[in-house]
């Protein structure tokens, strides 16, 4: 039996070429706007899955959703 060949080995593999693809194909080279990307999606995963587990009574932190947020 041949071995299952992954193009990527993790969904976070997955996402992060995907973040580099879409910068790439814009022309845009900056590391830190891909990694801004990246840290920004993974924050709202974080709290779809707060509001997932805790319904409407869902107690977000607000710098969670808004780390520049003044508290």
């Amino acid at each position: 039996m041949v071995p299952e060949t992954r193009l990527f080995r993790s969904s976070t593999e997955r996402t992060a070429w995907s973040i580099a693809a879409r910068h790439l194909a814009c022309g845009q080279k900056d590391p830190v706007k891909m990694i801004v990307e990246a840290i920004e999606h993974e924050r709202g995963r974080c709290v779809a899955l707060f509001q997932a587990a805790g319904k409407a009574d869902a107690n977000i932190p607000g710098y969670l959703i808004d780390p520049d947020m003044d508290w």
